[in-house]
């Protein structure tokens, strides 16, 4: 009958329970490898976006709302877009956030937003004029990839058209009976150029929110008016 060492059996003990301790790291790392790539080949489109799919960098389909498959991450990749809501920028002002009762805030008056509102208008006169501009994404693959930096370029080009249309007017007219027609012509000449540069926005409203005159000369401005 054999006999057996004890110290023969405890290491042999200790060698099965290494190999089973490596097996079951193995198994966990296995596990969650394949955990990450399942994950990674779905993806869920809300009701008001798009989804762009690109495989290795390149345009290969776009995707409406629901629940949809690709290849996984290192191969197929999926922006985004929010093709269905009305997107919006502010000028002159920013909204802080809305309290309760629906009524909004508005981001204290910084020096940033006077760089942008105040303006020079066909008179040689400076008003400070806020407005708005709201549009929808209408071509999302040309939103992402005509342009660099879509929402700073639709920034961009409004300033730079208010800014001509106020400068060809009279100041008293942006301050009062011209705020619809500059609003307009505005809107025109903006869809213009973002349809040139194949940006894939559609404008919705551009809108004047409030004109005055700089803090500077509205005592004098208040007084000709009472005058009249």
């Amino acid at each position: 009958m054999p006999t057996y060492d004890p110290d023969d059996i405890v290491d042999e003990l200790r060698r099965r329970a290494a190999a089973l301790g490596g097996q079951r790291i193995t198994i966990i790392i296995v596990g969650a490898l394949l955990l990450t790539f399942l994950w990674s080949t779905w993806f869920t489109v809300q009701p008001e976006e798009t989804g762009i799919v690109q495989r290795f960098g390149a345009v290969d389909r776009t995707a409406g709302p629901g629940l949809h498959f690709k290849f996984p991450d290192g191969i197929e990749s999926v922006r985004l877009v929010p093709t269905a809501r009305v997107l919006k920028e502010e000028f002159g002002f920013g909204t802080a956030v809305t309290v309760a009762g629906g009524r909004t805030q508005y981001a204290a008056d910084k020096k940033g937003f006077k760089d942008v509102s105040l303006m020079l208008t066909g008179d040689l006169n400076v008003i400070d004029v806020q407005w708005i501009v709201q549009y929808r994404i209408e071509d999302p693959v040309r939103y992402l990839f005509r342009v660099r930096e879509s929402p700073q370029t639709i920034r961009d080009i409004a300033e730079a058209v208010m800014r001509r249309v106020v400068g060809n007017r009279l100041g008293s007219d942006v301050l009062t009976v011209g705020r619809v027609a500059v609003s307009t012509e505005v809107k025109e000449e903006m869809q213009k150029i973002l349809s040139a540069y194949e940006t894939g926005v559609r404008l919705v409203t551009v809108e004047l929110q409030d004109v005055t005159p700089p803090d500077t000369v509205k005592p004098a401005f208040n007084e000709v008016n009472e005058a009249r």
